[in-house]
């Protein structure tokens, strides 16, 4: 017999597989325009993401913002192949050398606290232990609230049959 494949949620996470993860916030106050920075935080596949194969990505602004035409800002999962003691290299104000694991594409529009913008689909989450790389590619600095963090926030997804 034939069986659905469904969205596959667990407890009260909000239609999420497991608990919505902040992977970086502080770190990007007063972020300038192609400005990068690296989580201080490390996330393992287990403790912080439910061991879900996917996940959305999300930024929940912690003040205005107004990106410029084609802004978007570029998130890299930062693998460690030793269980977290060593990760991939991370140059200065500019991208690392593959493909960002995920891409936030913002409209022109002026952002206020607490709006939200996601990434463009679902993303692959790292199995070994990662930090995160991220860019800001809006064309503005990201907001300096010291009390209300810009975030990105990861929410884990999976599929059941």
């Amino acid at each position: 017999m034939a069986t659905n494949f469904l969205e596959a949620t667990a407890g009260s996470t909000i239609g999420y597989f497991s608990a919505v993860t902040t992977i970086i916030s502080s770190e990007l106050v007063s972020l300038a325009s192609s400005g990068t920075v690296t989580s201080g935080s490390v996330f393992t596949s287990s403790a912080s993401f439910g061991q879900a194969i996917w996940g959305e990505v999300f930024v929940k602004w912690g003040g205005a913002i107004t990106p410029t035409l084609g802004g978007f800002i570029s998130g890299w999962f930062l693998r460690s192949p030793d269980g977290g003691t060593t990760f991939e290299v991370t140059p200065t104000s500019i991208p690392l050398g593959r493909s960002p694991d995920f891409i936030v594409s913002l409209s022109t529009i002026a952002y206020a606290n607490t709006n939200i913008a996601y990434a463009s689909g679902i993303v692959r989450m790292p199995w070994s232990p990662s930090k995160i790389f991220v860019q800001n590619n809006t064309g503005a600095t990201l907001p300096s609230s010291a009390t209300a963090y810009t975030i990105i926030g990861l929410g884990p997804v999976a599929v059941q049959y």
